[in-house]
């Protein structure tokens, strides 16, 4: 009976073994590197952030600091006390300067908003009775920056095909230079709720982003479903559009509540402390879990640019929430007979920080495997398609089904 246990025993030890060693090998052998992670790459920028050694007379001048804000800049120097900051943003028309201070530090952090696009600013820094006079040249607006519709104040944030900021004068003085998504939200400390750019095949975004004006992403929330492009503020947190009308905690990014099912909403908002949904220019106010129809009128976001008189902070960034496990197909695919293919051929593939871009080149369906001893998984791929890394461990060889035939790659992806 004894030696029934020991051979059970050495049988299990045996299946493991072969399990752990089948998912470290792998049949291919070029590696798809992950791209870069933004927050990662934010953070290498921030090297380069630095107060000592620079004055006011010679101060380090950043222009779009984190790559994705181009009308801003940082301004860094050492004072010999603990001194206001005064800044001045002289305007075209010399009737709307942007000024403001900040309050007493030693070592200062200035972030400027509010440049031109396409000129040469002229920003004025004070402190410790002294001023210094920075020019500060920007580019041009992309071109497919689209034209600017609507009301114009200052400042009037909005999301064309770009998100933006606008004077009075309909003159751009903010805009980020990625295709992010949905409404813009303006918080209190000078920076911004929006959908990331991380979409799916469906056009829809996977997350939404905690942003400063000056670019930086502090955090991403990854949601258990897709972000349908609307949010708002409501008691200190977000509330969104996504496969519910959730409310976020901006601090931990986990679901506080789930105020009501989507049911095909196209706008969610906050009026008077309610939670207004929208659907075909019909609104309600959720009350008690129940919808109410109520009178609304929807309008863009005003915020101020300088709303917050601290010094700017390096802080470290944070990504809450995953995404889910992508579902396999139910296509059966059968790894004995098939073709080498050095090349991916026809499909296309990127690795991200946590899913695979998939894009098929071809005008046929194709399936695309991944394989690893004792896992298997198929993916059907019409044009693009993310697989999610969540369900995903080890190193896979890639596969690809086209027609009848089976081609095996000499391509693999490690999660």
């Amino acid at each position: 009976m004894k030696k029934s246990y020991v051979l059970i025993g050495l049988f299990l030890i045996f299946i493991v073994a072969i399990t752990i060693i089948g998912s470290l090998i792998v049949t291919g052998n070029v590696e798809i590197k992950a791209s870069s992670d933004i927050l990662l790459v934010q953070s290498n920028k921030e090297v380069y952030f630095s107060v000592y050694g620079y004055s006011i007379d010679n101060p380090n001048v950043i222009v779009n600091p984190y790559g994705n804000s181009p009308l801003t800049a940082l301004v860094m120097f050492e004072t010999d006390n603990y001194s206001e900051v005064e800044v001045i943003i002289k305007s075209k028309n010399g009737n709307s300067d942007i000024s403001y201070k900040f309050g007493k530090d030693k070592y200062h952090m200035v972030p400027i908003y509010g440049l031109y696009a396409n000129y040469e600013n002229t920003v004025i820094i004070k402190s410790e009775g002294k001023e210094k006079v920075l020019n500060i040249k920007t580019e041009g607006l992309p071109e497919d920056f689209g034209a600017i519709d609507g009301d114009r104040d200052n400042f009037m944030f909005y999301n064309g095909n770009y998100p933006t900021a606008i004077d009075g004068d309909g003159e751009v003085r903010w805009y980020l230079n990625e295709h992010y998504y949905g409404n813009v939200s303006v918080l209190s400390n000078s920076s911004i709720i929006i959908g990331s750019d991380r979409y799916d095949e469906n056009g829809n975004t996977v997350s939404f982003y905690k942003m400063s004006l000056l670019g930086k992403i502090y955090n991403e929330y990854v949601l258990p479903g897709n972000y349908y492009g609307y949010n708002a503020i409501y008691e200190d947190n977000v509330v969104v559009l996504s496969d519910d009308v959730m409310v976020i905690d901006m601090q931990t990014g986990e679901v506080i509540e789930r105020m009501a099912s989507n049911d095909g909403y196209d706008y969610v908002g906050v009026s008077d402390d309610s939670v207004i949904v929208g659907k075909e220019g019909v609104y309600y106010k959720i009350v008690d879990g129940e919808l109410e129809e109520t009178q609304y009128s929807m309008a863009f976001t005003k915020g101020a640019f300088y709303n917050n008189t601290n010094n700017y902070k390096v802080s470290v960034s944070e990504r809450f929430g995953s995404l889910g496990e992508t579902l396999v197909s139910e296509e059966k695919v059968a790894l004995i007979n098939y073709e080498k293919a050095p090349e991916l051929g026809f499909v296309a593939i990127e690795m991200e920080l946590d899913r695979v871009k998939v894009t098929n080149n071809s005008d046929d369906v194709i399936y695309l495997i991944l394989d690893k001893f004792m896992d298997k998984r198929v993916y059907e791929v019409d044009d693009v398609r993310y697989i999610n890394t969540t369900g995903l461990d080890g190193k896979y060889t890639i596969y690809y089904k086209m027609g009848d035939t089976i081609y095996k790659t000499n391509y693999y992806i490690e999660v």
